[in-house]
Parts: structure tokens; sequence; C-alpha cells
């Protein structure tokens, strides 16, 4: 169901280009007080002048008064912004200390997150570059966020709640005094429909285990309203239906990987991704997503000593054929 306007108090919803840009609705969300605006996230490095700035605008606020903002992970939808904001404002940064060395290095996160298996996937020269793209410039983050740390001030009290899983520091932010749990990315479901597509964005995760005990997390807390970076908000039922359903896909992948495994002698992060492209959802690929759940949950079951590697040597790719 629809949430009334009022559930958000004076917080401010910011719809972003990104779905025109890239197929997926994107959110933020902004909270004026005496000090200034407090801002979840900062998208893309073109979001706070061609989005931020004038939502602000028409709710009566300015781009420069952003005092502080609080990144949810180091993915560059939820922090390219960071520079074009630090360029216009005096805001202080803050992010999960998990991430730190990814938020302000665009190289390392890139190579550490996108060719994290280079052997089923890699980034030509032309992604990697419209990744740096969106990433735009690095700041430095001023305070690192660990779990259970309050931000407080005449904006209320947030407060930090570790996840992880999506990303190695993700988090999700409370609002202890309006009741609202802003989620981010970790809330995945079976995936996002990608707009103009037959396909859907598969859910994101690293580490199976984590994945779980952060949503489960969630599950515990109490909350009026869950709101993810990539869709609509969600009443209390609603938004425990949405976790569960999230959950629930981490097992169906499990199974699936577990039955793929049982059907095939030797199984590699490629082909595993593909067959999770296309026989666990219309994911496509291979692409960051269905690799990534590919390794993770190859990893989860070499950790219950259920599976295990079996290396060999490939070509070089970096010599030619002569």
């Amino acid at each position: 169901m629809s949430l009334p306007a009022s559930v958000f108090g004076d917080w401010v919803r910011i719809e972003t280009e990104y779905l025109q840009a890239c197929g997926l609705p994107l959110w933020l969300h902004a909270l004026p007080h005496e000090g200034g605006l407090v801002l979840l996230d900062s998208g893309t490095s073109i979001t706070p002048e061609t989005s931020v700035r004038g939502r602000l605008a028409d709710a009566g606020h300015r781009i420069e008064d952003v005092s502080l903002v609080v990144n949810s992970h180091a993915h560059p939808d939820h922090m390219g912004g960071n520079a074009a904001l630090a360029a216009v404002s005096d805001a202080v940064f803050a992010a999960p200390a998990a991430e730190a060395a990814w938020l302000e290095d665009n190289d390392r996160v890139i190579t550490e997150l996108w060719e994290a298996n280079p052997d089923a996937y890699r980034l030509s020269a032309e992604e990697r570059a419209e990744i740096a793209g969106l990433y735009g410039e690095r700041v430095r983050i001023d305070r690192l966020l660990r779990d259970g740390d309050v931000l407080d001030g005449s904006f209320g009290r947030l407060e930090v709640v570790t996840t992880s899983g999506h990303s190695p520091g993700h988090i999700a932010v409370r609002d202890l005094d309006r009741g609202l749990l802003f989620t981010f990315d970790d809330v995945q479901g079976a995936g996002v429909p990608i707009s103009g597509s037959a396909e859907w964005l598969a859910p994101l995760y690293h580490d199976v285990d984590r994945y779980r005990s952060g949503l489960r997390r969630l599950l515990d807390l109490d909350f009026a309203a869950l709101v993810p970076s990539h869709g609509d908000p969600l009443d209390p039922a609603a938004g425990r239906a949405r976790i569960q359903e999230s959950l629930d896909f981490v097992d169906r992948a499990t199974d699936f990987v577990h039955d793929h495994l049982t059907r095939h002698e030797v199984v590699g992060v490629r082909d595993l991704a593909i067959a999770i492209g296309r026989d666990l959802g219309p994911f496509g690929g291979p692409n960051l997503q269905t690799v990534s759940l590919a390794r993770a949950h190859l990893d989860d079951l070499a950790r219950r000593g259920l599976a295990g590697a079996r290396w060999h040597l490939t070509p070089d790719p970096t010599q030619k054929d002569s």
C-alpha cells in the first residue's frame, strides 16, 4: 500500500535521473534542520546538479546548505556525487568504516568489486571508464561509521545499523524519532526490473551468511516505514514481507547452486553465473550481479565443506596469439 506523505515528516524525497540513465529508480532523502540539511547518499557524479539541486529548491531549500552527507556504501549510485556536493557546500561526509578504502579510491573499488573474479568477468576499457565517470572525483570521508553509532543534532537521531553482505560495510540508517528505516540496497527481494528491458537486476551480495544475518537484523527492528533506494517505501507489513522475500531468494539461490553442482562434475564461476542469469531469473550476464552470486554461493558451500576448488592454469590474457 502507498504511504501517506505525513510518514516522512520533514524528510524530502528526491527522485533522481538514474531511471532514465541506467534503467533503475533511485531515490535520495534529505532532512532539513537548523544547521542545514542531512542528505542520505549522493547518487552518481551528476546527480547533485541534475536532480538534487532542483528538488531541494522546489521544497524551499538550497543544495549549498547540505551540512552532512551519509553514504550507505561505496557503490557509484550512492556516493558518486560526493565531489559535486563538496564543490558547492561545506558538507561533512560520513560513511561505513569497513569501506573506507573503497570510498576514497576509485581504481581500488572498481578492481576489487567488478574484477574480483577476472576468469569469469572482465570490464572492457570503455566499461571501466564509464563506471569511473559515475564515481567522479573522490573526497575524504570525515567520519567513519560503525554499527550502533548515532548521529544526533537538531535533525534528531539517526542510528547506524551495519548489515553488510550486499557490500562489505553496507549500512542501514534508522530515524529513531520518526520510525523510518532506510535500507538503501540491502533489501533486494528477488531483484529489480530494468526499465525498457525484459531483464531484471539480480540481487547483489558477496557473503551469504553476512547477507542473511543483515536481513534478519532488519526483520527484528521496529519501523513505521521501510525505505529502499531503488523502490517505493513500504509500510511495516509490506516491509517485513520484502525482507522475507530477500531471505527466500537466498534460500532459492542456495538450492539452485547445490543442484547445479550435483548435475555437473566440475563448475566454474562463469558457467554458474550464466546458469544463474538464465535459469534462476531473467538476469542476463555474466555480469557483476550474477558472477558475485555464483562466487558467494560457491564460497558458502566450500565453508560448509560441501564443495572445493580445483585450480588450473588458463591462457595468459596479456599474450596475443602469434
